[in-house]
């Protein structure tokens, strides 16, 4: 779970050569490739920009969502436990990108859209990627997959020999409202230095 949300936190830095800037929301669930794909978590990303807002929904933890401005680094992430809301803010790393190469084969439709499909190769191994032309992700999204000349709309991850796929279901192009990246007046704010005194309280936040 932990490398899944690192992904998603990753998704800064994209350059690409596609014709149009993409902004919305996209729909995404994870999967064990060797199940029956029933998803084991769901997210949905909103992009603006350089802000993108995670709202992360899974059965083993509570709900929470993540808010990263990726030209500066900052970063908040809202959580409510046992009835407190909490904003904790703090600075993501920039990460390099890994190398990209295309491969050859036949168009996959994933969330609508044919996708092309290439290998992303970083520190941490290979991925499959599965991405569309149709748009040009937002200014400093996809870290680690910078090099892929198109919006990513599926990932093949493989760990210890399990494979997980993080697969779009859905994609809205409808405008995403600024406030959607504000914290909300009744979450109490604290910086991670603070946050880190609660996770005896909050063990599952650790995972």
């Amino acid at each position: 779970m932990k490398r899944i949300v690192l992904f998603l936190l990753a998704l800064a830095w994209l350059h690409t050569h596609a014709q149009q800037a993409f902004e919305g929301t996209l729909f995404i669930e994870v999967l064990s490739a060797d199940s029956s794909e029933i998803p084991k978590m769901d997210f949905e990303i909103k992009l603006k920009g350089s802000m993108a807002r995670m709202n992360i929904h899974s059965a083993n933890i509570e709900d929470y969502s993540l808010i990263i401005n990726y030209e500066t680094g900052e970063s908040i992430m809202l959580k409510t436990h046992n009835g407190e809301k909490i904003a904790v803010r703090g600075m993501k790393t920039l990460v390099d990108p890994g190398s990209f190469n295309s491969e050859n084969g036949k168009l996959k439709k994933v969330a609508g859209y044919f996708c092309r499909k290439g290998k992303v190769t970083t520190n941490e191994g290979s991925s499959i990627v599965y991405y569309s032309t149709a748009f040009n992700s937002p200014a400093q999204f996809f870290g680690a997959y910078s090099n892929v000349p198109g919006l990513i709309l599926e990932l093949h991850l493989s760990k210890e020999g399990n494979e997980q796929v993080i697969r779009t279901k859905k994609l809205s192009k409808r405008k995403v409202k600024d406030d959607e990246f504000d914290i909300p007046n009744e979450y109490r704010e604290m910086n991670e230095s603070e946050y880190e005194l609660l996770l005896p309280l909050f063990p599952e936040l650790m995972q």
